[in-house]
């Protein structure tokens, strides 16, 4: 199973009275129909910048193509800054952190 683990986006196992059912999702490169990759990451990001945009009271109004993506690319760079402050506040080293998430983020695109 870490096999499985290490090469799909997700597993699991669903049991039945009669028989044990082992699924997974392989991961692709498809896009959507946006052109947009997906994957958890994304997933989750687009998670926060709806919450983040909530708690802001940012206007969530139906957006289409290139609005749509320069409101989210703001919202996204807010919570950036936002984090950045916090990890100030909390005596880390900004630069230091979004060095090892840059170099996280390279490590993610080259598998």
């Amino acid at each position: 199973m870490s096999l499985i683990d290490a090469i799909t986006e997700r597993w699991g196992v669903d049991l039945f009275p009669e028989y044990k059912a082992t699924w997974c999702e392989l991961r692709t490169s498809l896009t959507t129909a946006d052109g947009h990759t997906t994957g958890p990451r994304v997933s989750r990001a687009a998670e926060v910048l709806g919450f983040y945009a909530d708690a802001r009271k940012l206007p969530t109004e139906p957006q289409t193509g290139r609005l749509r993506t320069a409101a989210a690319e703001d919202t996204a760079i807010s919570v950036i800054a936002d984090l950045l402050h916090w990890l100030g506040a909390h005596g880390r080293d900004p630069d230091e952190v979004l060095e090892r998430a840059q170099a996280h983020f390279e490590a993610d695109l080259a598998h």
